[in-house]
């Protein structure tokens, strides 16, 4: 009996053993280059770790199965999936599942690992003012700052991920900055 043309996926899966398919490589390539910026972006967003986590498969899930659409002429991989990312947190939100506030403790996988106890404390104190300022901003100010600090990106990558100019991307993380600085500060 003969069948139409074979899937994707089922030829991808017939590959030699221990090696793997053109696809299954570009999907393990992008994930390791990009899988800790999309966690790092997601993480802000979330109330915990394991959420992040989520949520970053899910937006590489969604990367992979719509890869034919991305269009290297438009821009760059790491930039694609980022919107891809921003959209899955927009989602999350919209689902409306979790309060708005992060409490502190669910924030570990952000914290660093400070000599002393002391130090410890005096560095979650600062966390926990950071935090609940950021909790303070509008939306559009939290985007900005967790794709700079969360995902590492610089201004040119912003600008691409949020269809911005990247001057504009400059002048809005300036301005986001002295509005969480003036939160934080008293």
């Amino acid at each position: 009996m003969e069948s139409g043309p074979e899937p994707r996926a089922a030829s991808a899966q017939r590959a030699a053993p221990g090696s793997l398919a053109p696809a299954d490589a570009r999907w393990r390539e992008w994930y390791e280059a990009h899988g800790a910026a999309v966690y790092g972006y997601v993480r802000f967003h979330v109330a915990s770790p394991d959420e992040a986590e989520d949520l970053t498969a899910e937006t590489f899930l969604k990367a992979f199965r719509s890869a034919e659409r991305f269009d290297p002429a438009r821009s760059n991989v790491r930039t694609w999936i980022l919107v891809i990312a921003r959209n899955a947190v927009r989602d999350y939100w919209r689902r409306g599942r979790l309060r708005r506030h992060l409490p502190l403790a669910s924030l570990r996988d952000l914290a660093c690992d400070a000599p002393s106890p002391e130090e410890r404390l005096l560095w979650e104190e600062d966390v926990r003012r950071v935090f609940a300022a950021l909790e303070r901003l509008p939306e559009r100010d939290r985007e900005i700052i967790g794709l700079r600090y969360g995902s590492e990106l610089d201004p040119a990558a912003i600008a691409a991920t949020l269809g911005i100019r990247e001057a504009a991307a400059r002048t809005r993380l300036w301005r986001a900055l002295t509005r969480l600085r003036a939160e934080v500060e008293p």
